[in-house]
């Protein structure tokens, strides 16, 4: 009985499994790793699989280049007047349309707010907006627009940002406390008041995820919007139909990684100013993951 106490004692510590414990550290270790390092790794990862891809099968077709050659173009077109004049054209139409996409589903969500039966129809409306196939949007606003309008570019973008806003937004403004406005009703404060004081707060951290969502989206909307633009001659989207006609992948690739660098940047940004503004949130986010 002695000798089968002390194995056991051998096998279990202070109610610990002593195997599992380099497991358990390396989790820690894992852990404790900065969140770009992972980032690195997996763009690394995907320019290996790029580079296998473009010398495979795929890239004796020319329409996959290698990473090299994609670079050595772009490092050309970094020095070319035009490319930028197409980035800040895009990002022109695409900042018009995700403000005025941003502001339509505001006042939707204040309605909701407000005017409770309501909800019902403005979540329809804002899935409508979702669910409309903007490849067969796009050359109806191009038809109803003068030549040489951006109109279409911007209706696009502004239609791609509604829906996450006006469902983020909701979220967040019903997400308010409710003792809180218990309080605010019991020293006579009205709805206004409650949504001055209680609700507004409640919904930043939801409101301002929706819009970091949305930027991305009113970038890549307002570039398919140039698709169907007449008497345009400046944009990415246009750039890229021209690259499309000479049948230049490389040029292609360029044009489509420089749309994701933007709107990974505008994203990026945004996820900044959000965690200025609301910290408290960001102190949440990091317990819950504790």
């Amino acid at each position: 009985m002695t000798e089968l106490a002390e194995a056991a004692n051998s096998v279990v510590v202070d109610g610990r499994v002593p195997g599992a414990q380099p497991s358990r550290s390396l989790g820690r270790r894992l852990a404790a790793t900065p969140a770009w390092v992972g980032g690195v790794l997996g763009v690394a990862l995907l320019v290996l699989v790029w580079w296998i891809l473009s010398v495979t099968g795929l890239g004796k077709s020319g329409a996959i280049p290698t990473p090299l050659e994609v670079v050595l173009l772009f490092g050309r077109a970094f020095g070319d007047s035009s490319y930028w004049q197409a980035i800040g054209a895009t990002s022109l139409a695409a900042g018009e349309g995700y403000l005025i996409g941003n502001a339509i589903a505001v006042v939707l969500a204040l309605i909701v707010l407000l005017v409770p039966r309501s909800e019902g129809f403005a979540t329809q409306l804002a899935v409508v907006t979702s669910c409309l196939p903007l490849t067969a949007i796009g050359p109806l606003v191009a038809i109803m627009s003068q030549a040489g309008s951006r109109i279409t570019s911007v209706f696009l973008a502004a239609l791609s940002v509604i829906f996450t806003t006006v469902i983020g937004s909701i979220l967040g403004l019903k997400s308010a406390n409710r003792t809180q406005l218990d309080v605010v009703s019991a020293y006579g404060g009205g709805r206004f008041t409650q949504v001055r004081k209680v609700r507004l707060y409640a919904a930043l951290p939801s409101f301002l995820a929706a819009l970091k969502i949305a930027a991305p989206a009113a970038f890549l909307g307002a570039v398919l919007g140039e698709y169907f633009l007449v008497g345009v001659d400046s944009g990415i989207g246009i750039l890229l139909l021209n690259a499309q006609f000479y049948n230049d992948a490389t040029r292609v690739w360029v044009l489509a990684l420089t749309s994701g660098a933007i709107a990974g940047l505008a994203y990026f940004l945004i996820d900044r100013i959000g965690r200025l503004l609301t910290p408290w949130a960001a102190g949440d986010r990091g317990k819950a993951a504790f």
